[in-house]
Protein backbone atom coordinates (compact mmCIF):
# COMPACT_ATOMS: atom_id res chain seq x y z
CA UNK A 1 0.00 0.00 0.00
CA UNK A 2 1.06 3.60 -0.88
CA UNK A 3 0.66 7.00 1.09
CA UNK A 4 0.35 10.25 -0.58
CA UNK A 5 3.09 12.34 -0.90
CA UNK A 6 4.55 15.87 -1.39
CA UNK A 7 7.85 17.00 -2.70
CA UNK A 8 10.60 17.17 -0.82
CA UNK A 9 9.08 14.86 1.52
CA UNK A 10 11.78 11.73 1.90
CA UNK A 11 9.61 9.54 4.49
CA UNK A 12 9.12 6.74 1.38
CA UNK A 13 7.22 3.18 1.90
CA UNK A 14 9.21 0.42 3.29
CA UNK A 15 11.38 -1.62 0.21
CA UNK A 16 9.28 -3.77 -1.97
CA UNK A 17 10.26 -6.64 -4.24
CA UNK A 18 10.81 -5.55 -7.73
CA UNK A 19 8.29 -6.61 -10.14
CA UNK A 20 8.42 -9.44 -12.18
CA UNK A 21 9.24 -7.64 -15.39
CA UNK A 22 12.05 -5.78 -13.72
CA UNK A 23 16.04 -6.40 -14.01
CA UNK A 24 17.10 -6.80 -10.83
CA UNK A 25 21.01 -5.24 -10.68
CA UNK A 26 23.82 -7.40 -9.52
CA UNK A 27 24.28 -6.54 -6.27
CA UNK A 28 22.79 -6.94 -3.25
CA UNK A 29 19.81 -4.66 -1.75
CA UNK A 30 20.42 -1.60 0.16
CA UNK A 31 20.73 -2.18 4.09
CA UNK A 32 18.29 0.51 4.35
CA UNK A 33 16.28 1.19 0.98
CA UNK A 34 15.00 4.94 2.74
CA UNK A 35 18.70 6.07 3.14
CA UNK A 36 19.59 5.31 -0.13
CA UNK A 37 16.74 6.79 -1.51
CA UNK A 38 17.94 9.82 0.15
CA UNK A 39 20.90 9.89 -1.05
CA UNK A 40 19.85 9.11 -4.90
CA UNK A 41 17.61 12.17 -4.41
CA UNK A 42 19.98 14.66 -3.37
CA UNK A 43 22.50 13.49 -5.86
CA UNK A 44 19.93 12.80 -9.13
CA UNK A 45 17.54 16.01 -8.41
CA UNK A 46 20.90 18.85 -9.15
CA UNK A 47 20.75 17.14 -13.04
CA UNK A 48 19.46 19.97 -15.48
CA UNK A 49 22.41 19.44 -18.00
CA UNK A 50 21.83 15.70 -19.97
CA UNK A 51 21.00 14.54 -23.49
CA UNK A 52 19.12 11.01 -23.92
CA UNK A 53 18.74 9.15 -27.05
CA UNK A 54 16.12 6.74 -26.94
CA UNK A 55 13.18 5.47 -28.69
CA UNK A 56 9.20 6.82 -27.79
CA UNK A 57 5.95 5.15 -28.35
CA UNK A 58 2.91 5.81 -27.60
CA UNK A 59 -0.54 4.50 -28.08
CA UNK A 60 -4.16 4.99 -27.24
CA UNK A 61 -7.25 3.63 -27.67
CA UNK A 62 -7.53 4.44 -31.28
CA UNK A 63 -4.01 4.22 -32.72
CA UNK A 64 -0.46 4.10 -32.17
CA UNK A 65 3.01 5.25 -33.32
CA UNK A 66 6.69 5.14 -32.17
CA UNK A 67 9.68 7.57 -33.03
CA UNK A 68 13.41 7.99 -31.97
CA UNK A 69 13.84 10.71 -29.82
CA UNK A 70 16.95 12.89 -28.96
CA UNK A 71 16.04 15.20 -25.93
CA UNK A 72 18.48 17.41 -24.32
CA UNK A 73 17.99 19.89 -21.87
CA UNK A 74 20.12 23.15 -20.34
CA UNK A 75 18.72 24.35 -17.01
CA UNK A 76 14.57 25.50 -18.03
CA UNK A 77 15.77 24.93 -22.16
CA UNK A 78 14.72 22.04 -23.84
CA UNK A 79 15.55 20.66 -27.14
CA UNK A 80 13.14 17.92 -28.13
CA UNK A 81 13.79 16.14 -31.53
CA UNK A 82 11.41 13.03 -32.84
CA UNK A 83 12.12 11.13 -35.48
CA UNK A 84 9.71 8.79 -37.49
CA UNK A 85 5.76 8.09 -37.79
CA UNK A 86 5.37 9.37 -34.62
CA UNK A 87 6.44 12.90 -35.87
CA UNK A 88 5.26 13.03 -39.01
CA UNK A 89 8.88 12.47 -40.63
CA UNK A 90 10.57 15.10 -38.09
CA UNK A 91 9.31 17.46 -35.50
CA UNK A 92 11.62 19.51 -33.31
CA UNK A 93 10.24 21.29 -30.45
CA UNK A 94 12.11 23.81 -28.51
CA UNK A 95 10.91 24.73 -25.31
CA UNK A 96 12.05 28.30 -22.80
CA UNK A 97 10.85 29.73 -20.06
CA UNK A 98 9.11 32.34 -22.05
CA UNK A 99 6.92 29.37 -23.86
CA UNK A 100 7.73 26.63 -27.08
CA UNK A 101 8.03 26.10 -30.58
CA UNK A 102 7.84 23.21 -32.92
CA UNK A 103 9.03 22.82 -36.05
CA UNK A 104 8.10 20.62 -38.78
CA UNK A 105 9.51 18.83 -41.84
CA UNK A 106 7.32 21.09 -43.76
CA UNK A 107 9.54 23.93 -42.21
CA UNK A 108 6.01 25.07 -41.13
CA UNK A 109 6.32 26.34 -37.39
CA UNK A 110 4.01 26.34 -34.23
CA UNK A 111 4.07 27.91 -30.90
CA UNK A 112 1.94 27.47 -27.63
CA UNK A 113 3.04 27.66 -24.00
CA UNK A 114 4.50 24.45 -23.65
CA UNK A 115 5.95 21.56 -25.15
CA UNK A 116 3.39 18.96 -24.70
CA UNK A 117 0.22 21.00 -25.70
CA UNK A 118 2.48 21.88 -28.59
CA UNK A 119 2.86 18.11 -29.78
CA UNK A 120 -0.70 17.53 -28.66
CA UNK A 121 -2.38 20.14 -30.38
CA UNK A 122 -0.22 19.64 -33.80
CA UNK A 123 0.48 15.73 -34.46
CA UNK A 124 -2.15 14.76 -31.94
CA UNK A 125 0.08 12.82 -29.54
CA UNK A 126 0.06 13.69 -25.65
CA UNK A 127 3.63 13.20 -24.00
CA UNK A 128 3.44 14.96 -20.35
CA UNK A 129 6.99 16.39 -21.26
CA UNK A 130 7.25 18.57 -18.40
CA UNK A 131 6.85 16.18 -15.72
CA UNK A 132 8.66 13.40 -17.87
CA UNK A 133 11.70 15.97 -17.07
CA UNK A 134 11.95 14.70 -13.82
CA UNK A 135 10.41 10.91 -14.39
CA UNK A 136 13.13 10.11 -16.68
CA UNK A 137 15.93 10.98 -13.69
CA UNK A 138 14.07 7.98 -11.77
CA UNK A 139 12.38 11.60 -9.57
CA UNK A 140 8.72 12.46 -8.80
CA UNK A 141 7.65 15.64 -10.45
CA UNK A 142 9.19 18.99 -8.17
CA UNK A 143 6.19 20.44 -5.82
CA UNK A 144 3.18 18.03 -6.30
CA UNK A 145 1.28 15.11 -4.40
CA UNK A 146 2.74 11.60 -5.37
CA UNK A 147 2.12 8.05 -4.62
CA UNK A 148 5.54 6.15 -4.75
CA UNK A 149 6.78 2.65 -4.41
CA UNK A 150 10.83 2.27 -3.84
CA UNK A 151 12.76 -1.11 -4.84
CA UNK A 152 15.11 -2.64 -2.29
CA UNK A 153 18.07 -0.48 -4.14
CA UNK A 154 16.81 2.82 -3.21
CA UNK A 155 15.29 3.74 -6.68
CA UNK A 156 11.75 4.04 -7.62
CA UNK A 157 10.13 1.34 -8.92
CA UNK A 158 6.14 2.64 -9.51
CA UNK A 159 4.97 6.02 -8.99
CA UNK A 160 1.50 8.01 -9.52
CA UNK A 161 1.48 11.51 -10.43
CA UNK A 162 -0.69 14.00 -12.46
CA UNK A 163 -3.02 11.39 -13.48
CA UNK A 164 -0.46 9.17 -15.14
CA UNK A 165 1.02 5.84 -13.53
CA UNK A 166 4.59 5.34 -14.19
CA UNK A 167 6.69 1.52 -13.88
CA UNK A 168 10.72 2.20 -13.84
CA UNK A 169 11.17 -0.97 -15.61
CA UNK A 170 15.31 -1.10 -15.79
CA UNK A 171 17.74 1.22 -14.49
CA UNK A 172 21.48 1.26 -15.93
CA UNK A 173 24.81 3.32 -14.52
CA UNK A 174 25.67 6.17 -17.09
CA UNK A 175 28.96 8.40 -16.66
CA UNK A 176 28.96 6.57 -12.83
CA UNK A 177 25.06 7.53 -12.24
CA UNK A 178 22.63 5.02 -11.99
CA UNK A 179 19.27 6.30 -14.47
CA UNK A 180 16.18 4.79 -15.74
CA UNK A 181 16.36 3.09 -19.20
CA UNK A 182 13.27 2.15 -19.74
CA UNK A 183 9.97 4.06 -18.72
CA UNK A 184 6.59 2.85 -18.85
CA UNK A 185 3.66 5.07 -18.75
CA UNK A 186 -0.20 4.59 -18.16
CA UNK A 187 -2.45 7.39 -18.18
CA UNK A 188 -5.38 7.04 -15.57
CA UNK A 189 -7.84 8.12 -17.22
CA UNK A 190 -10.54 7.69 -14.32
CA UNK A 191 -8.62 11.12 -13.23
CA UNK A 192 -10.98 14.15 -14.39
CA UNK A 193 -7.77 16.04 -15.32
CA UNK A 194 -5.88 13.18 -17.55
CA UNK A 195 -9.27 12.59 -19.18
CA UNK A 196 -10.27 16.12 -20.55
CA UNK A 197 -7.37 16.70 -21.52
CA UNK A 198 -6.80 13.73 -24.21
CA UNK A 199 -10.34 13.87 -24.62
CA UNK A 200 -10.97 10.66 -23.57
CA UNK A 201 -13.55 9.05 -21.77
CA UNK A 202 -13.03 6.59 -19.06
CA UNK A 203 -11.28 3.45 -19.80
CA UNK A 204 -9.69 4.40 -22.73
CA UNK A 205 -6.28 4.03 -23.07
CA UNK A 206 -3.16 5.82 -22.91
CA UNK A 207 0.42 4.84 -22.97
CA UNK A 208 3.86 6.10 -23.24
CA UNK A 209 6.69 3.83 -23.40
CA UNK A 210 10.51 5.45 -23.22
CA UNK A 211 13.29 3.27 -23.87
CA UNK A 212 16.66 5.03 -23.56
CA UNK A 213 19.66 3.84 -25.50
CA UNK A 214 21.98 6.73 -23.93
CA UNK A 215 22.57 9.34 -21.26
CA UNK A 216 24.70 12.04 -21.77
CA UNK A 217 24.93 14.53 -18.87
CA UNK A 218 27.30 17.48 -18.69
CA UNK A 219 27.06 18.06 -14.62
CA UNK A 220 27.15 15.90 -11.98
Amino acid sequence: MTRLRSWPSLHLLAAVALTACAVSPPRPPAVDPDAAWRVRLASTASLRQWKINGKLGVRTHQRGGQATIVWERHGDDHSINLYGPLGGGRIVVSETATGAELKNNKDETYYADNAEELLYRVAGWRVPFGAMKYWILGLPAAGEPFESVIDPWGRLSELRQFGWEIRFIEYRHYDGVELPRKVFLRALTEHPAVADQNELSEGERVEVRLVIKAWSLTDT
